[in-house]
C-alpha cells in the first residue's frame, strides 16, 4: 500500500464521514426491520455482554442461523420467526463446548470461558461452517493477540447441532500469516495496531473451495479501496508454512452515486450469493486512545509503518451510512451498490449479512439477516426484505 494514500485524518475524517451520510439517494435506501426475541436473549447462559457484539451470521434454508460474537468463542444457533406480523427469533444452543479440547492446549484454564479469538467472519459451504478470528491486535492497548490468529471449520447436522468429530482448527500464526505476508499491501500490516492501519478481518465467505477474507483494514483510505484476500481452503489443514497455497488480493473501489470514492470505507461482512459476494461496508478507522500516554505508544510502535507522527485510522466523528454491495470476483469490475440502511440503522455497524431462505443465484430479490455490533437504542438482529439484485455479468 502506497502510504502516500492515507490523508490528514484528524483534519479530514468528520468531513468525509459526514459526505458519506448524504450521499445515498431515496432509491437505494433501506429501512431494516428490527428482530425481537421470543424467550431468552442471546448468550444469556454463556456471556451475556456478547449480545452486543454480535459480529457475523449465517442462515440455513429452514429458518435456523448460526451467530458469532467477537467475545470470547461465541457461537450460538437460533431459530427465526418472521413470517408473522412481528418478526421475531428463539435463542437455541451455544456452541463453544465443541472447542474445550483446544482450549485445554492452549491455556491453563479447563474451558473456553475465558479464551478471545475475536470471531468476526463465519460463512458456510452446505452444513460446513467456517468461522475466522479477526487476526488483529487488541483495539484499546494496540498489543498483539496470539489467539486471534484462528481459523475453525466444523460441520452440523439436520437438527443444527455440530458434529463433534468434523471440527478442524488453525491457529498456527506463521501458517496463517503465509495468507497475507507475500502481500506488499497487508504483509507490513499484520501484527501492527488497528490505530495505524494494522490487519483486521470482519468479513468471511465461502466459494466453492475457495475462502474470501474481507479486510477492515488496512485499506486505501483516501482513495475508497477495500481489500480481499481469496485462499484456498486448504488452509485449513496445511501442516507448515510450505503446504500454505498461494493466496490472491483483490483491491475494491467503492464510490457513490456520482463516482467519487466513499473515504475511509472497510469492509464489515462478505455472504455469498451464488458465484458473487455481497459486502457489507463501514468506517475502516477505529476509536481514537483515550489517553495522550496510549497515544504517544501507539505512535512509536507505528513508525515502521507510517511516517510522521499520526495514527492515520482513526474514526472520524460521524460513521458512514451502513452500505451493501454485489461484486464478482471473476469479473473487472467495481462492487455495485445495492442499498444503504436508512432509519434508525443508518448510524450503526453493520456486522453481519446472512441471505434468508434458498433463493437461487439468479434471483432479482432477496431478503436479509443483519446483525448488529455495539448498537444504539436498536435490536442487535433486523431483517431486510426485498433486497434487489442484478443479474450476473
Amino acid at each position: 500500500m502506497g502510504l502516500s494514500a492515507y490523508p490528514a485524518l484528524l483534519k479530514s475524517s468528520a468531513l468525509a464521514g459526514l459526505f458519506c451520510l448524504t450521499a445515498a439517494t431515496a432509491a437505494n435506501a433501506a429501512d431494516p426491520m428490527p428482530l425481537e426475541t421470543d424467550g431468552d436473549t442471546l448468550f444469556s447462559d454463556y456471556y451475556p455482554i456478547a449480545a452486543r457484539n454480535i459480529s457475523g451470521a449465517t442462515c440455513f434454508g429452514n429458518g435456523r442461523c448460526l451467530l458469532v460474537a467477537d467475545e470470547r468463542i461465541a457461537i450460538q444457533s437460533l431459530k427465526l420467526d418472521i413470517d408473522g406480523g412481528r418478526p421475531g427469533f428463539q435463542s437455541g444452543q451455544v456452541l463453544s463446548a465443541l472447542f474445550d479440547d483446544w482450549c485445554r492446549r492452549t491455556s491453563h484454564k479447563s474451558t473456553c470461558a475465558k479464551q478471545e479469538v475475536d470471531l468476526e467472519g463465519i460463512a458456510r459451504r452446505g452444513n460446513s461452517v467456517v468461522v475466522t478470528g479477526s487476526m488483529g491486535n487488541r483495539r484499546k492497548s494496540g498489543n498483539k493477540a496470539r489467539l486471534r490468529w484462528f481459523l475453525a471449520q466444523f460441520s452440523v447436522g439436520r437438527d443444527g447441532n455440530p458434529i463433534r468429530k468434523s471440527l478442524r482448527i488453525q491457529s498456527d500464526q506463521p501458517i496463517l500469516r503465509q495468507l497475507f505476508k507475500p502481500h506488499p499491501k497487508i504483509g507490513p500490516f499484520a501484527e501492527k495496531p488497528l490505530q495505524c492501519g494494522g490487519l483486521n478481518i470482519e468479513g468471511l465467505a465461502q466459494i466453492g473451495n475457495d475462502l474470501f477474507f474481507g479486510l477492515r483494514s488496512p485499506a486505501h483510505r483516501a482513495d475508497g479501496q477495500a481489500l480481499i484476500v481469496r485462499s484456498s481452503t486448504g488452509i485449513l489443514t496445511a501442516h507448515s508454512v510450505s503446504h500454505v497455497e498461494p493466496t490472491q488480493t483483490y483491491g475494491l473501489n467503492f464510490r457513490d452515486g456520482d463516482g467519487n470514492p466513499i473515504k475511509n470505507i472497510g469492509i464489515r461482512a462478505l455472504e455469498t450469493f451464488g458465484n458473487r459476494l455481497l459486502i457489507a461496508t463501514g468506517d475502516t478507522g477505529v476509536s481514537a486512545p483515550d489517553s495522550r500516554k496510549k497515544t504517544d505508544k501507539l505512535i512509536k510502535r507505528c513508525r515502521d509503518v507510517i511516517s510522521g507522527k499520526r495514527l492515520p485510522n482513526i474514526s472520524g466523528r460521524k460513521r458512514l451510512q451502513p452500505r451493501i454491495w454485489i461484486w464478482n470476483p471473476e469479473g473487472n469490475r467495481d462492487p455495485i451498490e445495492l442499498t444503504a440502511l436508512t432509519g434508525a440503522y443508518r448510524n450503526e455497524k453493520l456486522e453481519g449479512i446472512a441471505i434468508l431462505g434458498m433463493p437461487s443465484p439468479s434471483a432479482h430479490s432477496i431478503d436479509l439477516l443483519l446483525t448488529i455490533d455495539d448498537p444504539g437504542d436498536v435490536p442487535a438482529l433486523a431483517i431486510l426484505r426485498g433486497l434487489e439484485v442484478p443479474r450476473s455479468r
